[in-house]
């Protein structure tokens, strides 16, 4: 299974995965909304059954008779009669724990006429002593006398109530986490070794034709009589000149890479004349040229004017730049042009060849990158080039601008702070 299929599977049972966290959040909300109401449908039955303790306000209906400022407290409604606090506390005791609401609660009676609470009480749960918890009430002002239930810890009450659900949907919540995780790190190991497996067999095709070609002179040169013939003696050590520095380009794009990796890019800057560089590259490359009946014409700006950069590291860009544009081509006819724009040297590299679609664009400088094609080989290249060529610039604080149409060819545009 390729790993753009597996991706596909991985993403759908992610968004699997996902839904189902959200459908048990909603319900853990649902469930926690229900004990809310239920709590509170409890505390009225306790209320009631108060009232029936009491023989006061019996027949006012709880709506009228129970005012609820906020989640956590209730004002009962009472005549002038001031009750016992022993007998008030207990028969509120009595009837919370039969409606089998253990939660800590303080309670308060107010009086209207001095407009104050006469008594105040701490009614623990059995896990706390008496007093164990200190709060003060506010006053809240009524034309009438009240009872008030403040419970203290409502919301954690509720949670304890529910721990056992809450336990289960967070078990459930971390393994479906992760699974997700374990998929994800299957379809990384799995696109790790898809790119290893294709890194080496591009490395062994690109290794073997050159090998090839120079094997084959070297046999020709062993002969006594090739030397009879001195057209032959250049051609083929131009061959063989341009095969090395093909592999040449090829070992130090691998080692670039790897060194850059483990260590990043140290940058020994000096003035250089970028043109120098350019024609150097040209002068490289002549074989691959002449190879494919290819032209490359140069229009550099006149000036002597020098930038700071790294010579090596941006011979080898530009070597790598226009090696791709000699590649991508049938017959190539290259383009190059240099121009001091403000504090900035451009060098644009025009070709005429197949062109880069827009989709492939973001992904063109990763490593190991190589646009799809019907043969992984009929373009040659180890997916190096590009992607060392973007961290020599990036080192270097310039930028890469990419023109391309499909069919008609590309243009890569480097900018260089002069400094």
């Amino acid at each position: 299974m390729r790993s753009a299929t597996l991706k596909q599977i991985i993403l759908i049972i992610s968004i699997v995965i996902g839904i189902i966290i959200l459908i048990q959040l909603y319900w853990l909300n649902r469930q926690y909304t229900f004990e809310q109401k239920e709590f509170n449908t409890n505390v009225m039955k306790a209320i009631r059954g108060f009232y029936e303790d009491f023989g006061s306000n019996a027949g006012l209906q709880l709506s009228k008779g129970v005012e609820v400022p906020n989640n956590n407290s209730f004002l009962i409604k009472m005549d002038d009669t001031i009750p016992p606090k022993n007998a008030l506390i207990d028969s509120l005791r009595s009837e919370l724990e039969q409606v089998n609401v253990f939660a800590d609660c303080k309670i308060a009676f107010y009086d209207k006429k001095p407009g104050r609470y006469r008594y105040e009480v701490y009614l623990p749960t059995l896990s706390r002593q008496e007093n164990a918890v200190k709060v003060d009430l506010p006053i809240i002002p009524k034309g009438y006398s009240y009872v008030y239930l403040y419970f203290l810890n409502r919301n954690q009450y509720i949670l304890a109530q529910m721990i056992w659900l809450v336990i289960v949907s967070i078990l459930l919540v971390l393994l479906l986490i992760g699974l997700g995780m374990s998929l994800f790190y299957l379809y990384k190991q799995k696109f790790l070794v898809e790119t290893q497996n294709d890194f080496i067999r591009n490395v062994t095709h690109e290794f073997q034709t050159p090998l090839a070609t120079l094997t084959l002179g070297l046999d020709t040169m062993s002969k006594a009589s090739f030397y009879q013939h001195p057209e032959k003696v250049v051609k083929y050590n131009n061959i063989m000149q341009g095969q090395v520095n093909y592999l040449k380009q090829h070992i130090n794009n691998l080692v670039k890479v790897i060194k850059t990796d483990a260590a990043g890019i140290n940058l020994l800057k000096e003035p250089l004349i970028i043109n120098e560089l350019i024609r150097s590259a040209v002068d490289q490359l002549n074989f691959n040229l002449t190879e494919k009946n290819g032209m490359i014409e140069l229009h550099l700006e006149n000036s002597k004017r020098p930038i700071f950069a790294d010579r090596n590291n941006l011979f080898i860009a530009i070597l790598n730049v226009l090696s791709n544009a000699i590649k991508y081509s049938i017959e190539p006819f290259i383009l190059i042009s240099t121009k001091f724009e403000n504090d900035n040297y451009s060098i644009s590299i025009k070709d005429n060849g197949i062109g880069i679609d827009s989709k492939y664009r973001k992904k063109l400088f990763k490593k190991f990158y190589r646009i799809p094609t019907d043969d992984i080989h009929d373009v040659k290249g180890l997916g190096l080039g590009l992607y060392f060529v973007k961290k020599i610039i990036d080192s270097h604080h310039g930028k890469i601008i990419i023109h391309s149409e499909k069919e008609i060819g590309t243009e890569m545009i480097i900018h260089l702070p002069q400094q």
